[in-house]
């Protein structure tokens, strides 16, 4: 990338940064709306399964897509297709709602739709950031990015649970269509210079060169094959069975489950916060190791304190959940934001999309079964002992992780190093 592109990176930062703010304001607000109305139309487990599942297997279909065009088309065009995409699909949503035709049926279907444009969106916009910003200020850009998304993730809760709690599922719709829309107008304005590739699309044959990318690092080979089992673990488990204690067993209220999200966030940017002023002196290694220990410790421990045999009321559940989400908010940036950033470093721009495709398809191709899985037990198992016993499993393949991967898998610079 030359320097003429590097010339406009506080400009183009400032875009991508507001533009990812708005869309997932809206976003966050509508991920709090849709499983309460799942919940509170139907009370199912099984149905909550679905409505993860929906929510990843149709990304993971359109996930390769998006790598192969993200490195042939133009980023900055893709981006902002796809948020006005999902914006007008929302906003037809809304028009069924409006008119007393909104089903749990069809907000399913319109979740597989969103969720196989996002698969489309997130190779390309995530390798354009590299393009963007130049290297040397690549980790404290990320925290940047990653502050904004958490205060996205502050609001867009809060602002989601009330309006549902006050006005239902349907002013959510008209805000998120809104909020996409003014996310792809600001996205228009980035100044970005695309060179196309000359040769003709050889669809199986670009992607191979992703996954070879992988295959030939070894710290990337073991960094996601660890990513694959934790996340079949622990993603259904803070999607499926969580908002299921929560809401169904629990019986909090709309806006309680909202404001919990929040406490998570403000974690997060705490975290980001930290990073920027303090924690950025700390090696990889040191980040990512401690923040895995940290948040499982955290995680264990609100497991076995919310059991029934201690008896405490709500209000006191409550605050353990609150601390429990901060805490977790917190120590989970720690291992995102500098293995985000190093990543950004070790993939060249040309490969960066399918790359990025190929390790978000190995992260998320397995939690489609755990979902629908979890799902499933949670109407025949008791939820408290399935979360806690989840949670120890997790623990213990976290442990083995921290003893037994590379160097690479934390940092994978080295990779370069060694192959220099």
């Amino acid at each position: 990338m030359s320097e003429e592109q590097y010339k406009y990176e506080k400009r183009n930062l400032a875009l991508i940064i507001s533009g990812r703010f708005e869309s997932v304001l809206g976003a966050a607000a509508l991920l709090v709306a849709m499983p309460l109305y799942i919940l509170d139309k139907t009370g199912s487990g099984t149905i909550m399964g679905i409505f993860t599942v929906l929510g990843i297997l149709p990304r993971l279909f359109a996930t390769p897509i998006g790598g192969v065009i993200g490195d042939r088309l133009n980023r900055k065009t893709i981006m902002v297709l796809l948020d006005e995409l999902r914006g007008l699909l929302l906003f037809i949503l809304w028009l069924i709602a409006i008119n007393d035709k909104m089903s749990v049926g069809v907000l399913l279907a319109f979740r597989a739709v969103l969720s196989f444009c996002d698969g489309l969106f997130d190779g390309p916009t995530a390798a354009m950031f590299g393009d963007v910003v130049k290297k040397e200020n690549l980790k404290r850009a990320t925290s940047l990015n990653a502050m904004a998304n958490s205060g996205a993730n502050i609001f867009g809760p809060i602002v989601g649970s009330m309006l549902y709690g006050y006005y239902g599922l349907t002013n959510v719709l008209l805000m998120t269509a809104v909020l996409y829309i003014l996310s792809g107008v600001s996205e228009m304005f980035i100044i970005y210079n695309h060179r196309p590739k000359e040769r003709r699309v050889n669809f199986v044959g670009e992607l191979s060169e992703g996954i070879k990318f992988v295959i030939k690092n070894r710290g990337l080979k073991f960094l996601f094959t660890f990513a694959i089992v934790i996340n079949f673990l622990t993603s259904p488990l803070f999607s499926v069975v969580f908002p299921y204690i929560l809401r169904t067993v629990l019986k909090f209220s709309a806006t309680q489950f909202g404001t919990l999200q929040v406490f998570g966030t403000i974690g997060a940017l705490l975290g980001n916060i930290a990073i920027m002023f303090f924690l950025h002196k700390f090696s990889s290694k040191a980040l990512i190791s401690w923040g895995l220990l940290l948040e499982q410790a955290f995680v264990v421990l609100l497991s076995v304190l919310i059991m029934p045999y201690f008896g405490f009321g709500k209000g006191t559940l409550y605050i353990l959940f609150v601390t429990g989400a901060a805490a977790f908010g917190f120590f989970n940036v720690l291992v995102n934001i500098p293995i985000n950033a190093n990543l950004q470093m070790l993939v060249p721009s040309e490969l960066r999309s399918r790359v990025f495709s190929v390790l978000s398809l190995l992260a998320m191709g397995s939690i489609p079964i755990s979902s629908a899985l979890y799902g499933y037990l949670l109407d025949r198992i008791d939820a408290f002992w399935f979360f806690l016993t989840v949670n120890i499993i997790s623990t213990i393949v976290i442990v083995v992780f921290l003893i037994k991967a590379p160097d690479e898998a934390y940092d994978p610079n080295l990779a370069v190093q060694q192959n220099a």
